[in-house]
């Protein structure tokens, strides 16, 4: 007899760093031989709405299957003709998809990155988020970077422009912002990389302009500087600044990635592996990226089930360029609810090696840090 797949079991967690509170919903794929598969389904709001489709599409389709056959169950649960596509569908569809490669790494008892195809690399760049009080004086965030660079790290992103600039900013602001950079810059010397995260705020002449003003600064990226859905004015940008562009966090399957490149509009790609269809699709995404020497860097505001998955995704990419990593500007239990997540060392980190994932749930302390009804401003960057 084959294991048959016999429920969808979910949890949420919350923690809090220095900008956001998070919640965080487990996806656990449960079978008749008594092993899980654990995925990620994190919106950051609407949680109990991504939990009511799940538990539907366990009901009506995946108890009762093979959980070796993901990319099937992948395929059939796209097909609803009722849910499908939105950030909703594609956050629940990554968690089913991300539990199904970890249960199918337990039975076959190899990691994720074997099942991909083998890791080209053993350790995998990160760069720190989180880290920053925003709004902040330059000298403030300047301190704060030095910090980011004593703890190992050897690249890190924030935003500049505060949290009242959108479509257009005003001379004083663009200044601040300018001399935020600056500060950083110095602060933090010539062989650190920053990165400069705009959260698609501003029209193409504002984004063209402030970039010109911050490349002496030599960012590595300049990460969504207009709307992500507007693949034109994402190209305009590009045309005109010597900045790469990245975006991708908030698009959703591969669709729109393929309009990215086809349209040479974005030099780095950004999927979030619990929103934009889990590993099955970033891999496909990844495939197309590749085709253009586009660069993938997947976005990562996620529990460690959700960067681990990334990691073992990162691995089996030639084009993999470096992975957002927020973990340890978290509560310390961020580390210990989901236990396995590979530490940041030099800026570095190391491939998990055990089945699966290779993550394990401490079930107590989860119930001990449960979901935090959130306001907007509370979500956070």
């Amino acid at each position: 007899m084959k294991m048959k797949i016999t429920g969808i079991k979910t949890n949420i967690f919350s923690s809090m760093h220095r900008n956001a509170k998070r919640n965080w919903l487990i996806v656990r794929i449960q079978t008749d031989e008594g092993l899980e598969g654990i995925g990620e389904a994190s919106m950051l709001s609407s949680d109990p709405v991504v939990i009511a489709l799940l538990n539907e599409w366990a009901e009506n389709y995946l108890v009762g299957k093979d959980p070796l056959s993901g990319q099937v169950h992948w395929s059939r649960l796209y097909q609803d003709n009722i849910g499908r596509g939105g950030r909703l569908f594609s956050t629940a569809l990554s968690g089913v998809d991300i539990a199904l490669w970890d249960l199918r790494g337990k039975i076959l008892n190899v990691p994720v990155y074997q099942l991909l195809g083998g890791p080209y690399q053993q350790k995998l760049r990160v760069y720190a988020n989180g880290w920053y009080t925003n709004p902040a004086s330059p000298d403030q965030i300047a301190e704060e970077a030095k910090h980011v660079v004593s703890m190992g790290y050897t690249a890190m992103k924030f935003d500049p422009f505060g949290k009242i600039a959108y479509t257009t900013i005003s001379p004083q602001e663009a200044q601040l912002a300018v001399d935020r950079v600056a500060a950083v810059r110095e602060a933090i010397g010539p062989n650190v990389d920053i990165l400069i995260e705009v959260h698609a705020r501003f029209n193409v002449y504002t984004a063209v302009e402030l970039a010109k003003r911050m490349e002496q600064y030599r960012p590595f990226w300049y990460e969504e500087p207009v709307s992500q859905e507007n693949v034109s004015e994402m190209k305009q940008v590009r045309d005109r600044i010597s900045i790469p562009v990245a975006t991708g966090e908030r698009l959703y399957l591969k669709f729109p990635f393929f309009d990215l490149v086809r349209n040479e509009a974005a030099d780095i790609l950004q999927p979030d592996i619990c929103n934009a269809g889990g590993i099955t699709e970033l891999q496909k995404i990844g495939a197309t990226a590749e085709a253009q020497h586009v660069m993938m860097a997947p976005h990562n505001t996620n529990s460690a089930i959700g960067t681990v998955a990334e990691l073992h995704l990162d691995a089996s990419m030639p084009n993999f360029l470096i992975q957002e990593y927020h973990a340890e500007f978290y509560e310390p239990h961020y580390f210990e609810v989901i236990r396995g997540l590979p530490r940041q060392e030099a800026g570095y980190v190391s491939l998990p090696d055990g089945p699966g994932l290779g993550l394990s749930v401490d079930d107590e302390l989860l119930e001990s840090h449960p979901y935090q009804p959130l306001g907007m401003s509370e979500r956070g960057i």
